[in-house]
């Protein structure tokens, strides 16, 4: 049992690196919550390298939700001020991007959008896709292959 707890300390100690101290637990937390979630609708081989991806995806998402958010300041005077973070000009460009993906998305044929949106919005594998849908796995890697073609086709 205590190499388990001194495994846990390691791990929080390299999750601490990247996010910072305060933010450990939770994160911590939140990944165990996202693997339990993940291990009740398949067998996960590596428990480990799916702790450590999963870990990886929640730390970026933290940071891009950071980035994102308005943060106010006060000036000398005492008045709160917009962050030069969040600049109107990222804002309307972000909001332009977010248009042309929606709309590539709303392009695509609907069996590849359906695959798109079960494995990106609501975290389905592949092979749950390929059950849910009754296609080959094959057949979800094509239409999510194409999927991510023709949203890559709108950034340019």
């Amino acid at each position: 049992m205590d190499e388990a707890f001194r495994r846990r300390d390691a791990k929080l100690r390299d999750i601490g690196k990247r996010v910072g101290p305060q933010d450990v637990e939770d994160l911590y937390q939140d990944a165990f919550v996202k693997i339990v979630e993940r291990s009740q609708a398949e067998h996960i081989p590596k428990l480990d390298n799916l702790l450590r991806h999963v870990v990886r995806c929640l730390t970026i998402d933290r940071s891009r939700r950071k980035a994102s958010r308005l943060t106010f300041t006060s000036d000398e005077a005492g008045d709160n001020v917009v962050d030069a973070v969040a600049d109107p000009e990222r804002h309307v460009i972000g909001a332009q991007r977010l248009k042309r993906v929606m709309a590539a998305i709303d392009a695509m044929p609907p069996k590849r959008r359906e695959v798109f949106l079960l494995h990106r919005v609501e975290d389905l594998t592949y092979a749950q896709i390929s059950r849910r849908l009754d296609v080959s796995i094959k057949t979800v890697e094509k239409h999510f292959a194409l999927a991510m073609r023709q949203l890559s086709d709108t950034d340019d």
